[in-house]
């Protein structure tokens, strides 16, 4: 825990598992001075048998062994019976009395690999030795070969960040161990996407390195999407446990997620406290919207805004936009998209600052990060004064950042998220 990252504008602390910023103690972030990356060049996507081929090969070659090391090893059993009662994954009953390789696999690592599936992806990701030899899925194995697992320890060198372009927008890091990391997405980038600059493919130049952890990705990626005109927390993985364990937590909806916006108006008589669920379905889908008021201020353009929490329950496209607009009947100011036009007095045209919806806090249950030390090592994150101890000991991870400048200067004072 005395390790530091400095950050653009916030120092974050870590109490217990509560990621918060420290007020007060703004700092640039200090980037990393790598071997410069190499130009980028458009190339054919190759096909799955040639990425592994090239897989395998990179894993041979030397300049990349120290990326790679042995993680397993074991013997290939003997073929079972053709009269015994074998699992029915592991009968494989071959004429040449020798294993297909992703059932040896299966039969000689069973802790490691759960079921055929998993065997054969490791043998696809040419992670598999035979006798120390590369071997490919058409590969026949006898019994008594001995088997080893050789898996990527270590991510792809990170990049200099003085290499990114002077005009394109700055990540800031809210939170990183070897296995994750939670970055805040600038408004007007996209999370990912192909060609242009996008979050994904700048993460390399921000994020550290992962060393000595089996299963490094070489790239980290977002496992999950935030509109490219919404700004704030974005979860990535750095590691295939990471990418797994993430992704079936946000599939299932577990991570708690809390957005701030200011809307167009205050309908209703809002004031400060006011809460409420909206639940239109979108697109004929169950759609639900936790909603709390923070504060109602004057506004010179639209009479009044109104700073608002908002807790999505369930992910459509553009819900919290939607929602403001259609069944609240209060837009998000700067969001053109769902505002007439003629209606300039609700926000379609009073896009001078963007749009104001910011993802500012993310919770994420013990099942989505099996990694973390529940004492609370392993971060990277900087020390600090601030810190929520409140639920201290449930095991969840917490990041929350400040709302966006720009909040305040509409709201005409200090805003805290």
């Amino acid at each position: 825990m005395g390790e530091k990252l400095l950050y653009r504008t916030h120092l974050i602390s870590v109490t217990g598992r509560h990621i918060v910023p420290a007020p007060g103690r703004g700092m640039s972030r200090v980037a990393p001075t790598p071997t410069p990356a190499p130009p980028r060049r458009t190339a054919r996507v190759p096909s799955t048998s040639t990425r592994a081929s090239a897989r395998v090969e990179a894993m041979a070659s030397s300049s990349a062994s120290a990326r790679f090391a042995t993680v397993a090893t074991g013997i290939v059993p003997p073929l079972p019976d053709d009269d015994a009662d074998a699992d029915a994954e592991l009968d494989v009953a071959p004429d040449d009395g020798r294993w297909n390789l992703a059932k040896a696999t299966l039969a000689a690592f069973p802790e490691r690999y759960p079921t055929l599936t998993a065997a054969r992806k490791a043998v696809r990701r040419g992670e598999l030795r035979v006798d120390g030899v590369p071997r490919k899925g058409d590969y026949r194995v006898a019994a008594g070969a001995a088997v080893s697992v050789v898996a990527r320890v270590s991510s792809g060198d990170a990049l200099d960040v003085r290499d990114l372009p002077s005009d394109l927008p700055r990540l800031e890091i809210a939170y990183e161990d070897n296995h994750m990391a939670v970055i805040v997405k600038p408004e007007g980038m996209p999370s990912v996407g192909d060609g242009a600059w996008n979050a994904e493919r700048a993460l390399p130049y921000y994020l550290r390195e992962t060393r000595r952890v089996e299963g490094a990705l070489s790239r980290p990626r977002p496992v999950h999407r935030l509109d490219a005109a919404t700004s704030g927390l974005l979860v990535c993985a750095k590691t295939r446990l990471a990418m797994t364990s993430l992704s079936v937590a946000f599939a299932r909806r577990e991570p708690k997620k809390r957005y701030r916006a200011v809307l167009a108006g205050a309908a209703g008589g809002w004031e400060s406290g006011s809460e409420g669920v909206a639940d239109a379905p979108l697109e004929g889908k169950p759609c639900v919207t936790r909603w709390r008021v923070d504060r109602v201020a004057p506004c010179s353009r639209h009479g009044r805004v109104t700073l608002m929490d908002f807790a999505p329950e369930t992910g459509r496209t553009h819900q919290l936009r939607r929602h403001a607009a259609e069944s609240l009947r209060c837009p998000i100011v700067g969001d053109f998209r769902y505002t007439k036009k003629s209606d300039d007095a609700f926000g379609g045209l009073d896009d001078r600052d963007g749009l104001f919806l910011a993802a500012v806090e993310i919770s994420l249950p013990p099942s989505a990060t099996p990694w973390i030390n529940r004492g609370g090592e392993g971060a990277f994150a900087g020390e600090g004064e601030g810190g929520d101890d409140d639920d201290d000991d449930d095991g969840w991870l917490r990041v929350r950042i400040d709302d966006p400048e720009k909040f305040a200067r509409r709201l005409g004072g200090v805003v805290v998220a």
